[in-house]
């Protein structure tokens, strides 16, 4: 049986792993116009997510709340404040990717 010092390291071993393969966002801003959030990512890709595919609670806010996002969790998560709502982006981009399957795995 591992020690408590041995699953620690071990979790941190499997986190770095995933932190070179899944994506991170190092900016987000909200394209009113065209109805999506768009996220620019760490590796210089950008990918557009429509509000469809976000929660209800998201998708339907006032474009002011749905604009306040902040990217935390070194780039793995998106905060919506005003609406005490949070997404993790790894799952985010690959439900816009993949559809619903991707992420219920």
């Amino acid at each position: 049986m591992a020690t408590f010092e041995q699953s620690i390291q071990s979790a941190l071993q499997r986190g770095n792993a995933l932190d070179l393969i899944q994506p991170r966002a190092v900016a987000v801003h909200v394209d009113g116009g065209k109805q999506r959030l768009v996220l620019d990512l760490e590796n210089g890709a950008e990918i557009a997510i429509p509000f469809a595919l976000l929660p209800a609670s998201i998708e339907k806010a006032d474009p002011t709340q749905r604009a306040n996002v902040l990217v935390e969790g070194a780039g793995h998560d998106l905060y919506w404040p005003d609406l005490d709502e949070g997404l993790y982006i790894p799952d985010l981009c690959a439900k816009a990717t993949f559809g619903e399957l991707a992420v219920a795995a």
